[in-house]
């Protein structure tokens, strides 16, 4: 048997043909409700069977979501802006004659990268079919057949960076373009939210208005000026007071002793997460050898490919990037990982993965505790 929920209604299905109609009744009902559905949920009507099947990150196996079909509308394609990201990368938005699309207006939508562009046929005043994919994120599903007038315009990729005007790099295994100039002014701003967040270098109340604001007035034009930042530099910035100008003086003077970990993720080298920055700092333990290193040396430590290696290589080939590192040193940065702290070890030599929702605490509170512990935790089991 399968239930199927409707606010507070529930029923019981007898066939795979119940819940289609089921489905199909309440999708009619959908734009009457007084709250926004996107589907109905249906799962098996008996608690052991239920037990039985398990759970996938935080799906269980015996319920799944049946959802609607797509929200969708049509609009015209006004112009495209080019949004440029953390680590460079290029991407095109598409600019849109605003449209309602479930009751929320839509006007922007990305196109991800050019093979997109090209998937989807697209010329700048086309007539498309846009949807919100998930009923979250607005999304061009095709041009409209036989819509064109003839006055529509190719998009063409950009010459340059729209930020700083740098030559563009494209790798023979990517499809987007790179802007590679690491003053970039948009890319820099946010490289610098990336720094300062709470995973990196986790300096608190370093937010968007402060960065931008900093480096608009060019308080800050790389990571080190961070900690050379004075009480009267962010007595200029709005809304902050002595309070807040203190505060964040003492964070940023207390992630200076972040471990190594933490500032290689805050680093921003393409491809490093969290993870495989603790696992680097872990093998080389300290900035130097970690910057020295090898790519055949990088891709023996585990869990790190060619492609992180790679990666790793190309980013400390750049003079001022070892500059950069080098003055975060000598502004007292910890350059170093400590010893691992394994409370007799008790978990020594034991490896653990994590799947599923715990009850006690989070994944990465259990994941760190392991660590503590003296174990290992990784991903996915190996044989």
């Amino acid at each position: 048997d399968i239930v199927y929920h409707l606010g507070e209604y529930a029923r019981v299905a007898k066939s795979l043909e119940d819940i289609y109609v089921f489905h199909r009744r309440v999708e009619g009902l959908r734009e009457a409700l007084p709250y926004e559905i996107d589907g109905v949920v249906v799962f098996a009507n008996d608690n052991e069977t239920y037990e039985h099947g398990g759970v996938v990150g935080k799906a269980p196996r015996a319920a799944i979501a049946y959802k609607f079909a797509a929200r969708e509308a049509q609009t015209i394609v006004e112009g495209i802006d080019i949004q440029v990201g953390r680590t460079g990368t290029l991407t095109p938005v598409a600019k849109l004659r605003p449209v309602s699309v479930g009751g929320i207006t839509i006007s922007h939508a990305s196109l991800h990268n050019a093979d997109e562009i090209k998937r989807l046929g697209l010329k700048i005043g086309d007539k498309v079919v846009i949807e919100r994919a998930g009923e979250v994120i607005p999304k061009v599903v095709k041009v409209v057949p036989g819509s064109r007038t003839g006055r529509e315009k190719a998009i063409l990729p950009p010459a340059a960076c729209p930020s700083c005007g740098s030559e563009l790099f494209k790798d023979e295994e990517e499809v987007a373009l790179r802007c590679v100039n690491p003053s970039c002014p948009v890319q820099f701003k946010r490289s610098l939210l990336h720094f300062a967040s709470r995973d990196a270098m986790n300096i608190d109340g370093f937010g968007v208005s402060s960065t931008e604001q900093l480096v608009d007035k060019g308080l800050v034009k790389g990571f080190p000026d961070i900690y050379r930042l004075k009480k009267e530099d962010l007595l200029g910035l709005d809304l902050f007071k002595d309070k807040k100008a203190d505060k964040l003086l003492f964070q940023i003077n207390k992630s200076k002793e972040q471990p190594l970990s933490r500032l290689i993720y805050a680093l921003g080298i393409r491809h490093i997460g969290e993870k495989n920055a603790r696992l680097l700092a872990g093998h080389f333990r300290t900035m130097k050898a970690f910057m020295s290193t090898g790519p055949e040396e990088l891709a023996r430590v585990s869990e790190v490919g060619p492609v992180i290696a790679e990666a790793v290589t190309e980013f400390f080939k750049v003079e001022a990037t070892r500059r950069l590192v080098a003055e975060l040193g000598e502004l007292g940065l910890r350059m170093d990982e400590p010893e691992r702290k394994t409370s007799g070890g008790a978990l020594a030599g034991k490896t653990f993965v994590f799947t599923g929702e715990l009850k006690t605490m989070t994944r990465d509170e259990a994941q760190a505790r392991v660590r503590e512990l003296g174990g290992k935790e990784t991903s996915s089991v190996s044989a």
